[in-house]
């Protein structure tokens, strides 16, 4: 060990509360690093987990291979795994079978996966098991214990376990009629070979199918059912499908048979995740198939590698603001540090300089100090970052399995320890250091020996005072001398001589005050984008958060698809009849209303109307939104329409301090419009205001155009409102006003709110307007959406569990309506959770924000008064009182504090934007504010740390005489 770094080791000794402070302080900043950047890995593992668990760890895939394909996935190097899925043909289940079992059944060969991965997830199996053996067949859950009539599958009684069954396999084709085909997108030079990718949807009047059992038989035995659904994340598993065991050459075969009914579906991993895109396009190049490729995008976000959408900016930029928020924080904390450190060891630098020590000794030793905290501090910080990331993890576990939806999945909530991150979070915590002590070294190595010792570069004027001493020279020079070079000022004026020294003390503008200063600036600075990143975390969750405190158990009831004895609610035209079904919802809602433990909160029905708005109601934000706006200023588009029980009504007009009088009068009815709702259209979210006042606005329906539909309300070229009507096959027309609405009627909007009744669901997207269930003949125009009946269980799901097996049995005595449930209790915990797991990390990353403003306010403060217990000896040995001494540093310390405070206070508006400007990005209406409670809260904080370290330092510096704090100086 060098003299440098002795002499590195004895200023850390001597100096015990700077060093335990410095190492607090880069532990603090190292565990902050290493917090984020673990739960970030931890998150996203969870995530990739998920995902993978549920949807397989296949990145890309490729519909209706080729042989060019098949060669490039074959060879390319840059492909890790892949797996197969051959569709071997099309089985015509039968007119017989159709309605209840599909028209189709594709049979396709089982996929295997690559030892030791999970590239594809398969189907879930409800009864036996997958094939694993030539001649065993997995078919979908619905075909258990049904006897088929006869068609293109065949068997021997009911279908079960064991049942021996043959497949007689061809090719289905679909031949448009006229245009029709241009409306899907295909020629109609010919017919199309339909495979359970092409040719799935179509309207049966545009074309013309046909089949050829072509393709040969499968025979074997049924040993397991699995169960089928709508949708898939992979191609290969759309459609309704039945699935073999694969031949060895099953691919092969597929490619040279010539039948476009035998495709093959590849899924593909990449050795890295960032070649999938780029392979994806090259694959459909080579593979020139209509189908294309697909990447896996819900899997490669966790894998890093993300979409265009607006949500993504949002999140990099909020990253980025946080990642300068932590660096300067740390840097801030450990620089103020070295900065004081050096300052108060000039003299001792300029000793070593005047001995011989060249500026590259003197750097090395200030640096040498500084990876001796980073040792000590930077293990010590990441064992406190995960430490912290277990402990926040252990306590939001349930919220983050509730929020993940790992549960379902058998995974796991645990910290994942990833060496990269700690690396990465260690590498930056000592950059960090060095940076910071870099500046500090370079200053000590740059003083020369003369000035270091005599301390002249800790003490410069400003250039302002300098010119108001070389003016009063110039007078004093020209006045021989008589004039008093005295300035008093303003701060002598009100705090005598002790202002009078501090303002001195203050213009000199030296290193330690600048230095003083830039601390108390970060610091509030942090205690304010503390809660800017609060609030704005906040803001994102509770939009995407969003539930109704006080239903507890939801029913939501239909008649459209319900047969009723008496056919009152579904008219011959397939039309629900609005009152008859409000009526039966009020009879089932009466029936129900003594459900024990369960509290009714009302019914409601919500019917979609096309509607046009006047000028005069819409607001300025109408423009960005649903709809159209015409030339006049008027909107129009579809807008929800909830008639509300009158009991419920009634309590909404009194909660709202409306006139009951005038709003429940059934001759004369007046909705309360919603005037606040959000709005996402996939990218990003909004809540817009539609409304600017009350009035009438008319709801109508579209006059019907043989094999065309009403598409909107638009101005022509001359202002003038057209009804535009629009066909699959792409045509259009447009028709005057009076020639494209009919069944005209008028809503009078008579109050706007910002809420909801008690028990009904707030829309998103559009306009809503409230009636009383009185006023339902004003419906006679508009299309029934939703209806729902109420409850409340005190939040309990298992009441609510038992509130809803007791309303199915009442609900069997109206079998005209049909019946579904939502227990909201068991997901507003799961919400509440959420809620709770996000606000837990808001306050740690605040709680650790806070420790490092309070300690590098601590810090600074601290030991830039300690440097000046030479100065203070030598005032209180010439007369100074204890009086006078505490006016003096008060003075200081409040200069200090509002410099500090207005520069920390412009800092953090600055963050504000740039978090409201991310926001922004998919966040549309998002307004950019300054959280004011953290700005008093941060000023209170400063104002205490500040007294306590005075107080601190004070006690320090107490010496009894200028010989004794000179010799404590020159140690």
């Amino acid at each position: 060990m060098n003299i440098f770094s002795r002499f590195a080791l004895r200023s850390l000794a001597r100096n015990r509360t700077r060093t335990v402070v410095s190492i607090f302080g880069i532990a603090l900043s190292c565990a902050l690093i290493c917090a984020v950047l673990t739960s970030v890995v931890s998150m996203n593992t969870m995530l990739f987990e998920r995902t993978a668990a549920d949807e397989g760890t296949w990145q890309m895939e490729a519909a209706g291979l080729t042989q060019d394909g098949w060669n490039k996935i074959a060879s390319d190097e840059r492909v890790e795994n892949h797996t197969e899925v051959v569709e071997l043909g099309a089985v015509e289940m039968g007119e017989d079978n159709a309605a209840d079992y599909g028209s189709w059944l594709f049979i396709k060969t089982m996929p295997q996966n690559p030892a030791g991965t999970k590239l594809i997830t398969t189907p879930e199996i409800t009864s036996g098991r997958a094939p694993d053996a030539p001649g065993e067949i997995l078919l979908p859950h619905y075909l258990e214990g049904v006897e088929l009539a006869p068609c293109g599958l065949s068997s021997t009684g009911t279908l079960e376990l064991g049942s021996a069954v043959s497949f007689q396999l061809g090719e289905r084709t679909l031949q448009f009629l006229g245009e029709a085909g241009s409306g899907y997108g295909v020629d109609n030079a010919g017919p199309i070979v339909g495979t359970s990718v092409a040719g799935t949807y179509f309207n049966a009047d545009d074309v013309i199918e046909g089949y050829e059992p072509n393709l040969g038989t499968i025979d074997g035995t049924v040993v397991g059912f699995y169960r089928a659904y709508g949708f898939s994340s992979t191609r290969a598993f759309s459609g309704n499908g039945a699935y073999v065991y694969p031949e060895q050459d099953a691919v092969e075969q597929a490619l040279a048979d010539g039948s476009e009914a035998t495709c093959v579906f590849s899924l593909v991993t990449m050795k890295n995740p960032q070649d999938a895109t780029a392979f994806a396009t090259e694959l459909a190049e080579a593979n020139d198939a209509t189908e294309g490729t697909v990447t896996h995008n819900s899997l490669l976000r966790w894998q890093g590698v993300t979409g265009d959408a607006d949500i993504w900016n949002t999140l990099y930029m909020i990253a980025a603001v946080l990642a300068v928020v932590i660096v300067v924080a740390g840097v801030s904390l450990v620089y103020n540090s070295f900065a004081i450190s050096v300052a108060e060891r000039t003299r001792m630098f300029g000793l070593l300089s005047s001995l011989g020590a060249s500026k590259r000794q003197l750097r090395r030793s200030v640096l040498t100090e500084a990876l001796l905290l980073a040792v000590v501090g930077i293990p010590v910080g990441l064992a406190l970052g995960l430490l912290g990331c277990m402990i926040v993890f252990h306590f939001t576990g349930a919220g983050l399995a509730s929020m993940f939806d790992v549960d379902t999945y058998g995974l796991t909530v645990r910290v994942v320890v990833s060496p990269t991150a700690l690396a990465l979070s260690a590498a930056l915590a000592l950059v960090t250091v060095l940076v910071s002590a870099w500046v500090p070294a370079i200053r000590a190595s740059r003083v020369s020996a003369v000035d270091a010792i005599r301390q002249t570069k800790d003490v410069r004027l400003t250039r302002h005072t300098r010119r108001q001493l070389a003016r009063a020279n110039r007078r004093s020079k020209h006045a021989g001398g008589s004039v008093d070079t005295r300035f008093r000022g303003i701060a002598a004026r009100l705090f005598g001589i002790p202002g009078f020294i501090a303002h001195r003390n203050l213009s000199r503008a030296t290193s330690k005050g600048r230095v003083t200063v830039a601390a108390l600036a970060v610091s509030v600075a942090l205690l304010i984008v503390a809660g800017i990143i609060g609030n704005t975390l906040g803001y994102a969750s509770g939009t995407a958060l969003n539930t109704m405190d006080e239903v507890d158990l939801a029913v939501m009831v239909d008649a459209t698809s319900a047969e009723a004895s008496d056919g009152t609610l579904v008219r011959e035209d397939g039309v629900v009849d609005a009152a008859a079904f409000q009526t039966a919802l009020a009879a089932l809602y009466e029936d129900a209303r003594d459900i024990e433990g369960a509290t009714p909160l009302g019914y409601h029905t919500s019917y979609i109307a096309d509607v046009i708005v006047p000028a005069s109601l819409v607001s300025n934000t109408s423009s960005q939104f649903f709809g159209t706006m015409l030339a006049d200023g008027s909107w129009s588009g579809p807008a929800y329409v909830d008639f509300v029980d009158d009991a419920t009504w009634r309590s909404y007009i009194e909660e709202l301090g409306l006139s009951v009088q005038e709003f429940c009068d059934p001759a004369a009815p007046r909705a309360v419009a919603l005037n606040q709702y959000d709005y996402s259209d996939g990218n990003t979210y909004g809540s817009y205001n539609p409304l600017k006042g009350t009035g009438d606005i008319q709801t109508f329906s579209y006059v019907r155009v043989e094999g065309m539909y009403g598409g909107g309300i638009v101005s022509d070229e001359a202002g003038e409102p057209r009804v535009w009507y629009n066909a699959p096959d792409g045509s259009e027309e447009f028709v005057p006003l009076s020639e494209g609405i009919t069944d005209i009627d008028a809503i009078t909007v008579g109050a706007l709110a910002e809420h909801g009744p008690t028990g009904v669901t707030t829309h998103t997207n559009t306009l809503t307007l409230m009636l009383p269930a009185s006023a339902i003949g004003l419906a006679h125009n508009m299309g029934i959406g939703t209806a729902g009946i109420s409850f409340g269980t005190s939040g309990s799901g298992e009441v609510a569990a038992k509130a809803q097996e007791a309303f199915s049995q009442i609900a069997e005595a109206h079998p005209e309506l049909d019946c579904a449930y939502n227990n909201a209790a068991q997901a507003k915990a799961q919400t509440r959770m959420m809620s709770d797991t996000i606000q837990t990390f808001i306050y740690c990353f605040t709680a650790i924000t806070g420790l490092i403003a309070v300690a590098n306010v601590f810090n600074t403060l601290t030991n830039s008064l300690i440097l000046r217990r030479r100065e203070f000896a030598v005032l209180k040995s010439i007369g100074m009182g204890d009086r006078a001494f505490r006016r003096m540093i008060a003075y200081e310390c409040a200069s200090y504090a509002l410099r500090g405070f207005a520069i920390g206070f412009v800092l953090s508006c600055v963050v504000a934007v740039l978090m409201g400007n991310a926001m922004q990005q998919s966040f549309s209406t998002f307004t950019t504010s300054l959280p004011w409670p953290q700005v008093g809260i941060s000023a209170g904080v400063v104002l205490a740390v500040i007294l306590v370290s005075v107080a601190y330092a004070l006690h320090r510096c107490r010496v009894a005489s200028v010989v004794e704090a000179l010799r404590e100086d020159a140690i």
